[in-house]
This record gives C-alpha cells, structure tokens and sequence, in this order.
C-alpha cells in the first residue's frame, strides 16, 4: 500500500451537542493518531457556553471552535464541517463524534493510504456495512469476508467509525449531508448520494476484524424488533421518517412498501412488551410514518 504524500491536505471535524466532559479525551486520542490532521474543526450544536468554554481553556494551536448556536443536529453539524474544510482545501476529511475517538492510534494512516491507493474512492472507514436495495435494511458483513487480506467495498460507513471523506465528492459534485434529516440515516443518505456519483466506500479487513475482536462482536447475529430503552424510542421516529425518505429519494420503491409494512408489524410487535410501551412505541413509528407521508422534516421533539 501507497505511502501519504506530503501535499495531502487532512483535517478533522467533531459534532458535539451538550457534551463538553468528552470532547479532551476525544481530541487528544486524534492527536494522538501516527498520521494526525492538520486541525481540528469542533462544530457545537450546544445551547450552553460549555463547550466554548472547554475548547478555550484545552487552548491547543490546532483546535478550531465553530459555534452553531442552536441545535441542528448531527446532519446539519456535518454539513458545516464538510463545506468548512472543503473550502479551505482539504483533500480528505475525517467525520467525527463527541465520544467515538479511533478506538486504534493507526486507524487513520490505515484508511488514508487505503483511500489514496484507489481511484474513484469517495470515502474510508473502520467498519461499513452493506444496504439491501430491494428492503431497504442495512446487512452485516459476515465475519469470513474480514478474514481474507485487502479491502472490501461497502455501501455505508457510519461517522462513529473513522469515517474520512474525499474532500472531492463535496468540491466536484456538491454532495452534502442533507440537514433537514436532522438526526439518523444521514451517513447512509449521504453514502448513497456519493455513490451516485460513481465514488466507492472502502473498508480495510484487517482493520474491520480488530474493531470486531476489540469489540467483542465476531460470531454474533444481529436480532430486530426487541425491546428498547423508552429514552431511544425517538430514534425510531427518526429512523422510520428518514428511512422512508431515503428510499423514495433513491427509487426504491419496494423497499418504500417493505418497509410502510414492516413499521405496522413494528407497531404492533410493540405490544408484546405491554400495553403502556407499546402505545409508547407505536406513537413514535405513526409519528415518524405520517411525517414522512406530510413532509414534515429536521428537528421533532414529542411531548
């Protein structure tokens, strides 16, 4: 694999709402990394002075503070911090949350020269995920494909796993996260949107497969519709308003009905867990459902 050039340009940015406590151990653990950026871009979507606060007193050369003044979400946070730095002149750039640092100090040397070895590569990560057209569901990726050596091609890398970003797919074609999602399926959104574009989303397997070992998740199988925290269930507004949203925006019109189906069988499946949570739970999918039939969009919050 290609050694990093010295002209490429590499900066970072962070969303953070709320959560200035996280933000040192975040910052120093991408410092820290054996191909660091630049700088790093910290885009606060708090209603508190706290993080302004906290950016201030780390008082590091390479820190930049970018106050949104409301909250916009991560959709709208990652729209600022991609347009930002593209228009600086940034040729790859890392999309970041508050509490999800790289969990290796080699995991941006790995994905820049992975990104830089092949042509029409739009975006990196540590781990990714493939997406069903035809239902619309994101699929894992089995383990015996992270044992063989080289890359793999995937179809979504979600901002919580190294996500880098070709700063071209923004500067050449002008894809941008779409803020009105506000929160949820904004990285699938915008993959599908680079992949358009006739951009690849590449994982490393040995990389993929150290994520999996630290994680404790090789040999697991992903189950759905269990039980959730009631403080998540407004994540199933979101996923089921953007998911819907999503497939009619790509064509996916089987995908669309799946999924109109599988949010009444997600309903009603709700109340296996009792009558109190099920009217909890079903309220969040209409909601989500008839936002998405209405056109509602960005930021809800139930009362």
């Amino acid at each position: 694999m290609q050694t990093i050039p010295p002209n490429i340009r590499f900066a970072a940015f962070i969303m953070t709402f709320e959560r200035s406590h996280l933000l040192p151990d975040t910052i120093n653990k991408i410092f820290e990394q054996t191909y660091p950026p630049e700088k790093i871009l910290v885009v606060d979507n708090s209603i508190s002075l706290k993080t302004q606060q906290c950016i201030e007193e780390l008082n590091h050369p390479k820190l930049e503070y970018h106050r949104v003044g409301k909250n916009i979400g991560p959709a709208g946070a990652a729209k600022i911090g991609l347009q930002k730095l593209t228009d600086e002149g940034y040729d790859w750039i890392y999309w970041g949350d508050d509490d999800d640092p790289p969990f290796f100090e080699d995991n941006f040397e790995i994905l820049l020269k992975l990104g830089l070895s092949e042509k029409d590569c739009g975006c990196v990560g540590a781990v990714g995920q493939y997406f069903n057209r035809k239902n619309g569901l994101i699929v894992r990726v089995p383990d015996e494909e992270l044992e063989k050596s080289g890359f793999l091609q995937v179809d979504s890398i979600a901002g919580n796993m190294s996500k880098i970003i070709n700063a071209n797919v923004i500067r050449n074609h002008q894809v941008l996260p779409d803020e009105s999602l506000f929160f949820g399926l904004e990285e699938l959104d915008f993959d599908l949107s680079m992949k358009k574009q006739g951009y690849t989303l590449l994982v490393d397997r040995g990389l993929y497969k150290r994520y999996r070992m630290e994680s404790n998740r090789m040999g697991i199988k992903l189950t759905r519709s269990g039980k959730k925290d009631s403080n998540k269930l407004q994540r199933d507004y979101y996923s089921t308003r953007n998911g819907l949203r999503i497939m009619q925006k790509n064509h996916l019109y089987l995908a669309l009905v799946f999924n109109l189906l599988r949010a009444i069988y997600k309903i009603l499946n709700g109340f296996r867990f009792g009558n109190a949570y099920g009217k909890r739970h079903a309220k969040h999918i209409w909601k989500g459902v008839s936002h998405f039939i209405t056109r509602k969009n960005g930021k809800f919050v139930f009362q």
